[in-house]
Parts: C-alpha cells; structure tokens; sequence
C-alpha cells in the first residue's frame, strides 16, 4: 500500500463542547474526495479512521505500523491541549518508520504550517488549502521516487528542506512555502468522495454528507473558510446536475435516504444561487427521488420560494447562521444582515415545519453587558431555548478566534496557554463583568451538560448525534434551571457591574 489517509482520534474534554467551531462541516469529506483523486490516477490508498474506530494515539500508531506505505497524510484537526500528544505519536512513527513521508492536511495545518513545520521537523510537507491537486503531485512524486527536490515545483505545499536542488535553486534546511496553489475551478470534474466505513457510521448515526459548493461569498470576521481557499477564493457550486448524480448513486448502492450538505453556504450568491437550488430540489422532485437533507445557510438567503421547492424536494433540517441578537454585534461580524433579518428567516423556517439550529455567539471579546441583555431577550423572544443541550450551548457560547480570521488578524498578541503555535487566540473580554459573566455562564452550563449526559439512556450515549430525546421531566426542568440561571447571573451583573 503506497499511500495511507489518516483521520486521526478527536479526543475532547469536556470544557470543549464548543469545538464544533473548530472544524468547519465542510471538512468531513476532505479525505474522501483526496482518496477519490488518488484513485481516478490508479493509486493506491488506503484510508484509516482511527476517529470513527475510537482509537487511542497508541493504538493509532500500532495499527499504522501494520501497514507498508511511503505517504501518509493526516487530516489535521486542531485537538487544544491534545495537539502535542497527536504529534508525540506522529514522531514516535517516524522514528519506526523512518522512510515514511508525512503530509498534513486541513484548515489547521494551512493556516499554522509555518509554526507546525518549524516546530515538528519530522512533519515532511503540509498541503496548503484546498488538497486535490498539491496532495496528488505530491504523492505521485512520493510514488516514483522523485526526491525531496522535487517538492520545490509543487504549489500549495509548505515542506521541511533538507539541502533540496531544483533548477539550480539550492534551499538549505528550514520550512519552505511554495507559491499557492489554485482552487479547482470546475468541481463537477473532480470524482465523487471516497466513502469508506459506510456501514460503521450508519450505525453511530453519523450522517451522509455532500459537498455541493466551496466558498462562501460572506466576509464574516470570525470566519477563516473563505481564506482557506486563498487569496483568490470565490464561492463555486456544483451543477445540480452533478450533485444529483451523486445523491442517487449512494441511494442505488447504499439505501441511502438522508443526506446532509456540508456545505458553509448551502445557496450561491444572488439570484443564480437560488434559481441553482430550485433547480436542484425540481430534479429530486421530478424524479421522484424518496430522500431527506439537510443545509447550512445565511438568513439573508432564506426566501419563500427556494424553501418551499426544497421543503418539497426533502428538506427537513436547517443550521442558520443567526450570531448575534444585537445588531452592534451583527454589524462588527460584518455579517451585512439585521436582527429583523434573524426573525423573518426563523418565522418563514417554522411555517414549514422547520425548527432550525443556530449559528450564535453569546459573548465575544468586545460584548458589552448590554449586547449579552439583547442577544437573550432575542433568545427568548424567538423562543429559541426549548431544549436543555441546545439552550447550553447558545447561553454560552464564547467565541473562538483562530487564525485566517479577521478577527485573529486585530486580536492576537501571542499563543494561547493550550499550545505554542500561533493558531488559536487567547484574549480578555473588554468589559469585566461579560468576563465575570461568561466564566459563571460557562461553568453552569457545563455542570449541567454533564448531568443532562448522565440522566440519558445508554442507548442514546452510544449515538454520534446532536439529536436527543429531551421531552421528559428532567430535560424540562434542567431547560428552565440553565434560563432562570442566566437570568439571575445576568441581572446581578446589570445590577453591580464589574470594574476591576
């Protein structure tokens, strides 16, 4: 086997049941659709899950060295204060493996390859932005043996040199970037996402993703994915067309009839990127094709007539990029939308059976007490607080600043305490009682999450899902204790703010 994929474990204490944040949807397929180019080129590859098998590093490492490979990429998740440990078994491969080439891959690598490299020698390369076509070159050279020098002509890809010579260039040791390499223009070319363990995430509950777009055309501040793809990043959509082809050959070959698009944008910009979306729902509906999904979207993208042909089509499930109930808050994130936007997308979503789930910051480094006092009565008002998990995570959630972001860009001052790399920025809330707050907020909620997880049956803790049975007593009771407890915090803090 001359080529391993690697999803490698994603422990999470915790104080992290945030991290959704942290790796944007759109990232589930990024091996699949590598394995897929890889194939279409007549390599081998094999991709190991060690995420979805629930294996430790250690184990990680021992499954590894069972197998004969000269690349392996990683699909590299940021995991806090558990990033060292993944590199620890990362090195501990390499020096069994010596031989063995490294790659890392994903929106954490990307935006720190230059700290990553620096600081893991034995890290080889790291494939900046979008993956296909760097990682392809890459293993092709890796395959037949071109050498280190090689990597030199390769764009989008930032290596460890080690004295390499192309073109009667010579690069002494140290990190390399090469100039970036450009997004596929044409997604309907590339293959279809490789699919491994199908069955195995059937029964964790784990959803079918498609991809049907790249990009995004907002500009939010705390939003890194349009960076990703460069400077040059621009939102691309598959034809409808393709998108149901992919749809019915996993419904042919699997029995699939839920799908989830994993998209950051589920709708293109403007008009096109509506009409695109209908033409897509009338070919499900044309065809009679019995299936359910899912999207992501902005409010501002919500719309009578697009829903509609969709709800027609199968769908059933909408994450809204709602962020804030205070329009200060709104126009900071440069989100472009108003609070009235928020209530008109939720109010159209519920006249058609859907309860959406929600995209929200509850407190960011410049909240004030009055911004937090608009953001729950908006809560309240939209009657968004139904379920004690759901209710948890919007009371309070804080938000993560990472780099590629704007707001990394006007924030940052130095490493957080998790890690040395300069990825994630750690900061101090600008008002002292949102601090006092948040800290309070935070610690009930996570309390609570807690006792919510053990009151559930075990049939339910087994399950992959942000979907849970929450209808009885103690779900109901534990709802109103988080509000009521929010509500005091709050008050208190309106009451007696904070100055030192």
């Amino acid at each position: 086997m001359s080529i391993v994929l690697l999803e490698h474990p994603r422990p999470r204490p915790p104080e992290r049941y945030e991290s959704v944040v942290n790796t944007p949807l759109s990232a589930c397929l990024m091996t699949g659709y590598i394995a897929s180019t890889l194939i279409s080129r007549h390599l081998e590859v094999n991709v190991v899950d060690a995420n979805l098998n629930e294996w430790s590093f250690a184990k990680m490492i021992q499954e590894l060295e069972k197998r004969s490979f000269k690349l392996l990429g990683v699909h590299f998740v940021y995991l806090w204060e558990y990033t060292g440990d993944m590199f620890k078994a990362l090195l501990s491969l390499k020096k069994k493996l010596p031989d063995i080439h490294i790659n890392l891959y994903g929106h954490f690598p990307t935006f720190a390859s230059g700290d990553l490299l620096a600081e893991n020698p034995f890290v080889d390369s790291i494939t900046i932005g979008e993956p296909e076509g760097a990682f392809l070159e890459l293993a092709e050279s890796i395959v037949n043996n071109k050498g280190h020098s090689a990597l030199l002509a390769i764009n989008g890809l930032a290596f460890n040199a080690a004295n390499s010579k192309a073109d009667g260039v010579t690069v002494e040791s140290g990190v390399v970037q090469n100039r970036p390499g450009k997004p596929v223009s044409d997604l309907d070319k590339l293959p279809f996402p490789y699919r491994n363990d199908f069955k195995q995430k059937k029964k964790k509950g784990i959803s079918t993703y498609i991809l049907a777009s790249r990009g995004c055309y907002g500009k939010c501040t705390f939003c890194y994915l349009d960076n990703f793809y460069g400077d040059e990043s621009y939102w691309r959509g598959r034809s409808p067309e393709n998108i149901f082809k992919e749809i019915c050959n996993i419904y042919e070959n699997y029995g699939e009839k839920y799908f989830y698009f994993a998209d950051a944008n589920f709708f293109g910009p403007g008009r096109n990127g509506k009409e695109r979306a209908c033409q897509l729902a009338n070919l499900i509906v044309d065809k009679e094709l019995n299936i359910n999904f899912g999207i992501e979207c902005r409010v501002n993208d919500v719309e009578e007539k697009t829903i509609s042909a969709l709800v027609k089509a199968g769908l059933k499930e909408v994450f809204l990029g709602i962020e804030s109930g205070s329009q200060r808050s709104l126009d900071k994130f440069r989100k472009y939308t108003t609070v009235e936007d928020n209530k008109n997308a939720i109010y159209l979503l519920r006249e058609y059976g859907i309860e959406p789930n929600y995209g929200f910051i509850m407190f960011d480094p410049d909240s004030t007490i009055t911004d937090v006092r608009e953001n729950f009565e908006f809560l309240k008002e939209m009657n968004m607080l139904r379920t004690p998990s759901i209710t948890a995570h919007l009371l309070h959630h804080k938000q993560t600043i990472f780099k590629g972001t704007f707001d990394f860009e006007q924030k940052y001052y130095g490493p957080n305490t998790d890690s040395g790399t300069m990825y994630e920025c750690s900061y101090e809330f600008k008002d002292k009682s949102v601090k006092a707050l948040s800290d309070d907020i935070n610690s009930f909620c996570l309390k609570s999450l807690r006792d919510l997880f053990r009151n559930r049956d075990e049939f339910n803790v087994h399950f992959d899902s942000c979907v849970y049975e929450e209808d009885d007593l103690f779900s109901r009771q534990m709802n109103k204790k988080l509000i009521d407890h929010f509500e005091m915090a709050l008050k208190s803090f309106e009451d007696n703010p904070v100055f030192t």
